[in-house]
């Protein structure tokens, strides 16, 4: 396997939680999914492991975040343009996630925030090159 990045995130129901990220439109990795964990390719080097609440207890000393108090973690995802920006997020909210925060335009960077089924943040960026 080539260098990659394997984000694990600890998810109350691995089913409904793939059925959210099939609505989002991530693709889902079928050599890296099983019981344990339900596994979706961001890019060719990023995957996002969603890991039951038990099996991810049994991999870390530490308790799990309670995500409508605290953030653990901010995933962050570039794409390709404004469109595709909008066009994620939407399938999220439609999906059942919540957007976070209005839309952010700086001119060279614009991006909108969502929060998953179990209250993990994302953040969805383009960043124009040109400006």
């Amino acid at each position: 396997m080539a260098n990659r990045v394997l984000i694990n995130l600890p998810v109350k129901d691995q089913n409904i939680s793939k059925n959210f990220f099939t609505q989002v439109g991530f693709s889902l990795n079928p050599e890296l999914t099983d019981e344990y964990a339900t596994c979706f390719n961001i890019d060719e080097n990023t995957v996002i492991a969603l890991l039951n609440e038990s099996h991810f207890k049994g991999i870390t000393n530490k308790q799990i975040a309670d995500t409508s108090k605290t953030a653990e973690v901010l995933i962050s995802v570039g794409v390709q343009n404004k469109e595709e920006v909008n066009s994620l997020v939407d399938r999220a909210i439609t999906a059942g996630g919540s957007e976070l925060h209005e839309p952010k335009d700086l001119g060279w960077i614009f991006g909108r925030s969502f929060a998953d089924l179990d209250g993990h943040q994302w953040n969805i960026f383009y960043k124009n090159d040109s400006e």
